[in-house]
């Protein structure tokens, strides 16, 4: 088994020196050459198992083992952009004692492999599935699902399926994401403020030009180089933003401060709307402006909103309404609910009890994933309660931990799948 491993991380390695961030598009790229080169990786890796392979186009990637009922399986290995901050060279996976570090590796680059290698592992033991597993690569999960719109254009998931894109033991309900942009018009004395990377990552550095007051500047933990003005934070995944310190919100807070009417902005940053406290049993909506920039009449802002299971984002809208700032909704998708007695679950679950040894249930989550592209789908790990893997962050882990107990979990859902 440990030798096992160590083709799972020299394949990780391989994988994550891709910058498998979403990129301008190019012949057969419609994400970019380094999606695509990496989505060949995979499938190539895939067939060298003895699977079989499909391509769709260099939008989405397919490994396919068995014949029956289908079986839906779905990662992605495109990732989020590095922002700064790292100790090690993002796209060169390092190796530690007890980790390796590197962009993507838990998200989701790392679970993908090891989800692959657990199915290879059971067709290696002869196991003769009842079910056809279709174990989806996809490329455009972090900025748009793109490559989800494509594929459904002219095909059609399995009915059920897991994500290796979650949390443990397995996730029955999600938030809906979507995202917000607010334009707030603004003339005053502070020009070109700007910040964020992705709009489901907590701006971990933002700047504005703009009159310095040294000592307001140190109320609000920034800093100056002449009249630029920084703020450094805490990057976090969008649908958790209390893990992470938004560097937007102190400089709103110092504009206002310095005489510049910017309350509704400040608003919105401290949820006077209220947003985050309305929910159900499944959680509550969250709210994270992320991404900001300025122009000659207005602030731009858009704003990471998650909606709890069973509700929608028009519930919520009276709220925004009463900030006093014009907005758009771009809706992403409707927030994911799976019964807890449903096959899936009761399977996966039982999987996850048995190699861990414990009796969890259920749980919901924040953040969306691909689980929601079949009726019946939940995520299925990746990370456990209680752990920081760093995801969307600076110095990105995987802990070798991680790997052996993945592996386990995986092989015995799949074989409890396929075989039961």
């Amino acid at each position: 088994m440990r030798e096992q491993y160590g083709e799972i991380l020299k394949a990780l390695g391989k994988l994550v020196s891709f910058r498998t961030v979403e990129s301008s598009p190019e012949e057969d790229a419609p994400f970019g050459g380094e999606i695509r080169r990496a989505l060949r990786y995979v499938l190539d890796l895939g067939e060298s198992m003895g699977f079989e392979t499909v391509n769709y186009d260099n939008y989405l990637g397919e490994i396919a083992w068995g014949e029956g009922e289908e079986l839906g399986v779905i990662g992605h290995i495109d990732v989020v952009p590095e922002g700064d901050g790292w100790h090690t060279p993002p796209y060169e996976m390092t190796y530690f004692d007890d980790r390796v570090a590197g962009r993507g590796v838990t998200d989701d680059k790392g679970p993908t492999l090891i989800c692959l290698y657990a199915m290879k592992s059971l067709k290696d033991a002869g196991v003769r599935p009842r079910r056809r597993v279709r174990f989806f690569i996809g490329c455009n999960e972090e900025t748009g699902w793109k490559d989800i719109a494509y594929f459904t254009a002219s095909h059609r998931f399995p009915r059920f399926g897991f994500s290796p894109d979650g949390e443990f033991p397995v996730v029955y309900a999600e938030k809906g994401p979507n995202k917000l942009e607010f334009v707030f018009s603004y003339r005053g004395r502070f020009t070109d403020l700007k910040g964020g990377v992705a709009p489901n990552a907590v701006c971990a550095y933002a700047t504005v030009n703009g009159p310095v007051d040294e000592a307001l500047l140190k109320k609000h933990g920034l800093t100056h180089r002449g009249t630029l003005i920084e703020s450094v934070g805490q990057s976090a995944h969008g649908s958790m933003p209390e893990l992470g310190r938004n560097a937007i919100h102190p400089i709103v807070s110092y504009m206002l401060e310095m005489g510049e009417p910017v309350q509704p902005l400040l608003d919105l940053f401290e949820d006077r709307a209220e947003i985050s406290k309305q929910g159900n049993f499944t959680g509550h909506a969250t709210i994270s402006p992320n991404i900001v920039s300025q122009d000659a009449s207005s602030i731009r802002l858009t704003v990471d909103f998650r909606v709890p299971a069973m509700m929608k984002a028009e519930d919520f809208f009276p709220r925004f309404d009463t900030l006093g700032i014009p907005y758009t909704c771009f809706k992403s998708r409707d927030p994911l609910y799976v019964p807890q007695d449903s096959e899936i679950v009761v399977k996966l679950l039982a999987a996850y009890n048995e190699v861990m040894g414990t009796n969890e249930a259920p749980v919901s989550q924040c953040g969306g994933t691909f689980a929601s592209v079949f009726e019946q789908g939940v995520a299925f790990g990746t990370e456990f309660k209680g752990e920081n893997c760093h995801i969307h962050e600076p110095d990105e882990i995987l802990t070798y931990r991680n790997v052996d107990i993945m592996y386990r979990i995986y092989r015995r859902a799949l074989e409890k799948m396929v075989t039961e």
